[in-house]
């Protein structure tokens, strides 16, 4: 519409479609020649009160087809009504103001310029034209492209007259206009009633309503009454909602380039042992069972004897599963006991969430009787993918030891203080790579009840707190039970870089005690949200005791978190790059509670503060988990517990943060390097990690090759090579090389790296992450 439609005028076309209503009811059983000349002028009527709107005309036109092309047909019953319906329908959504316009979308030719590219037209772009762009861009208002023509021509056409940063999701190709425009509308992440689509074409316009209902359109001849339609007027804005567009086109482009998590995981080269269980995998196994809880599927919790006793019960079936992938050993993550047919024991470590090891181990041991219990992060009895990439080996899986007269590890590794909780399982797996020492505290289970928590007011206590008052919450709180409660390595030792991620800030309420002020704990509810955690003294309610001694302060408040990672700043050697991330701002929770407004607004107000500590104090750097949780499909039954792809890109994300401020460890120093400069030769994915640790720990690395390809550096490293393109150049440059290209000796003797003077293979190690209560 090309102005807002008027009270009077709305209710003119309201009582005008009542009238033709009637009129078409009354033609179904009788004649009428008064009615059917009557009919043309009131859907004429109706049409001129609410112009330019192409389903009211379509809608018109199916009321006319009812009466044929000399209007003298008689109408049938049920077809009259059905097209009454639609055309009441097209009429309310045309009396509808318009919803505010947030996207433009533009057709190129014959529209945004004079002229077709493809026919070799000399183009004319009207400075008006541009300057519409321009506008719409102070207004708040994006602006989007839709064109059939060829995209580097097009590019490269409205790059010479600087106008083509001002668009966002270019959508140049020979395609349908209607899916381009619902793929726009996708990516963008808003509703088509907030994008109008402009186009010189009648058809493009139907097809583009078609396949976006509520689209708003506009013929390209009205193009000069654009800034004054309705709906968009916007708000001085000055292109900062152009530049967040432009972060979500850059986040959908890395979505779109990089793998998918299946392809992710079949590049992972995911290997499986199940070894019968031996006795000195007794306390392995039991700590599993101790603190195992979301991938814990039958949850009995056994003492250390039981669980010895099972091990030598020769009527009963255990073993242990053992992981590895091409970015390390997760060792021993499983164990189950079989007896008559059901499985009394079936779980597994949280480390290898997502990777489909449940449901591999479930289908191998030809799917035998299971009770799950309680809550679980997923179900063993059906995968979303097939597990085609998953690998089991039959024999156990020796390590190869490294084949160099070489340090079997660096002179320094990198080393780097992790806590965090679900979120950050695979993600830390991929920081610990042969060239970092990583140290990873996160919340544990101990039994149904959180063991230890890492909040930021939880890690300050650790330190702060009283012995007295220790000694008190020990007694009478569950999650400060645990033997590692208020022992925190955060200051063990000087880390190159602190990385923290801020679950418990989020979910988990601080309490006060009524006569000490200063003794103020961070409560962990049980996995279940059941039990209060709560130890009171004997007779007493845990809920009424606690009520009694302690006010509930709720969740930290944003003053107060960023006071606390300010002191952790402060405790922290001034040399230690710390790293924040921020919270998942997806607005899902978990399947048992899809929608939880009180976490989410939580994380909004913490990532507030993250984001403005970041970019006021260089003693902190941003790690924006939002650039990389866009989509439902990007975690699983719960936000924190993502995809092993997201997990891996985080990682990468945490890492280019640390090379962007590399330290001095100079790991190379006990290498023949010889004033060689260097390279690094990896497989595949594990190349980016151990690129990024060695730019981290000062090492300029000149070039670097993959025998797979598959992944891009980014800006933070050289450009990605194949492998062939440095053979023979052993005199010019000095190798690293990736464990997973350093089993493959007939790879490095083709390229000329045989010899252990020319090349340095870093050694494969076990990660194991230290997580029990000690």
């Amino acid at each position: 519409m090309s102005t807002a439609i008027t009270a009077d005028t709305e209710e003119r076309a309201r009582n005008l479609a009542g009238t033709i209503r009637e009129a078409l009811v009354y033609l179904v059983d009788r004649e009428s020649r008064d009615i059917r000349r009557m009919l043309p002028e009131a859907l004429e009527a109706v049409e001129q009160a609410v112009p330019d709107q192409g389903s009211m005309r379509a809608a018109s036109e199916a009321l006319r087809a009812l009466l044929g092309p000399d209007l003298t047909g008689r109408p049938e019953r049920q077809a009259t009504l059905d097209t009454l319906d639609q055309y009441d329908r097209a009429l309310a959504q045309a009396l509808r103001p318009p919803a505010n316009v947030k996207l433009v979308i533009w057709d190129l030719d014959d529209t945004f310029w004079r002229g077709t590219l493809a026919e070799g037209d000399a183009l004319d772009i009207p400075a008006s034209h541009m300057e519409m762009v321009r506008e719409l861009t102070r207004r708040g208002i994006v602006n989007a492209i839709c064109s059939k023509n060829d995209f580097s021509a097009a590019r490269s056409r409205l790059e010479q007259v600087g106008i083509w940063d001002h668009f966002v999701f270019p959508r140049i190709a020979f395609s349908p206009k209607g899916e381009l425009i619902r793929d726009i509308v996708e990516q963008a992440q808003l509703r088509a009633e907030n994008v109008l689509f402009i186009d010189d074409n009648m058809m493009n316009l139907e097809e583009a309503r078609y396949y976006n209902p509520g689209l708003q359109t506009l013929d390209a001849r009205l193009l000069p009454t654009l800034l004054e339609r309705p709906g968009l007027a916007g708000k001085p804005d000055e292109g900062r909602r152009l530049a967040q567009y432009k972060m979500l086109e850059q986040r959908v482009r890395e979505r779109c380039s990089a793998s998918s998590n299946d392809e992710f995981l079949r590049h992972s080269d995911i290997r499986l042992r199940i070894t019968p269980t031996r006795e000195e995998d007794a306390e392995r196994v039991h700590d599993m069972l101790a603190r195992t809880n979301q991938l814990n599927f039958t949850k009995r919790r056994l003492s250390l004897d039981e669980v010895r006793a099972l091990i030598s019960d020769t009527s009963r079936s255990t073993a242990t599963i053992a992981v590895r992938d091409r970015f390390g050993d997760h060792g021993v993550v499983g164990w189950y006991c079989l007896h008559d047919g059901t499985l009394e024991h079936f779980l597994f470590s949280c480390r290898i969430i997502n990777l489909g090891v449940e449901q591999y181990v479930y289908e191998h041991l030809g799917r035998p009787r299971l009770e799950v219990s309680g809550e679980t992060a997923s179900s063993p009895f059906e995968s979303e993918t097939a597990l085609d990439y998953l690998t089991l080996e039959t024999q156990t899986h020796e390590r190869q030891s490294t084949p160099e007269s070489g340090p079997a590890l660096p002179a320094r590794r990198l080393r780097i203080y992790a806590s965090g909780a679900c979120d950050m399982y695979y993600l830390v797996g991929t920081l610990a790579n042969p060239l970092t020492e990583v140290i990873f505290e996160c919340n544990t289970f101990r039994g149904e009840t959180r063991g230890v928590n890492v909040a930021t007011e939880y890690l300050r206590s650790c330190f702060e707190m009283t012995d007295e008052d220790k000694a008190f919450c020990s007694r009478h709180f569950h999650n400060y039970t645990g033997q590692t409660a208020f022992r925190t390595r955060l200051l063990e030792g000087e880390h190159d870089y602190a990385l923290f991620s801020f679950n418990d800030d989020a979910e988990l309420f601080i309490h006060q005690h009524r006569d000490r002020p200063d003794l103020r704990v961070v409560l962990s509810e049980s996995a279940s949200y059941s039990v209060t955690p709560v130890l009171p003294p004997d007779g007493q309610d845990a809920d009424a005791w606690l009520c009694e001694h302690f006010h509930s302060r709720g969740l930290i408040t944003p003053e107060r978190f960023r006071d606390n990672l300010q002191w952790i700043a402060r405790q922290l050697p001034s040399r230690t790059r710390i790293l924040l991330m921020t919270l998942p701002e997806y607005d899902y929770f978990r399947n048992a509670l899809p929608s939880f407004p009180q976490y989410r607004r939580q994380c909004l107000r913490l990532n507030r503060v993250i984001r403005e500590l970041c970019a006021t104090d260089e003693r902190f750097g941003l790690v924006e988990m939002n650039r990389y949780i866009t989509d439902r499909s990007h975690f699983t039954d719960y936000v924190m517990h993502l995809r092993p792809e997201r997990g891996f890109m985080i990682a990468c994300e945490a890492l280019r943060q640390m090379a962007r401020h590399p330290v001095d460890a100079d790991p190379l120093a006990d290498l023949p390097v010889e004033g060689r400069r260097i390279v690094l030769l990896g497989k595949g994915l594990e190349t980016l990690p151990c690129l990024l640790s060695l730019v981290a720990a000062g090492v300029k690395v000149e070039a670097c090759a993959s025998l797979e390809g598959g992944f891009s550096l980014g800006q933070d490293g050289p450009a990605l090579r194949p492998v062939s393109t440095l053979a023979g150049r052993k005199s010019d440059f000095f190798a690293i090389v990736t464990p997973q290209l350093g089993t493959q000796a007939d790879v490095l003797k083709e390229l000329g790296y045989a010899d252990r003077h020319d090349r340095w293979v870093l050694p494969e190690s076990a990660f194991n992450l230290d997580w029990k209560e000690r």
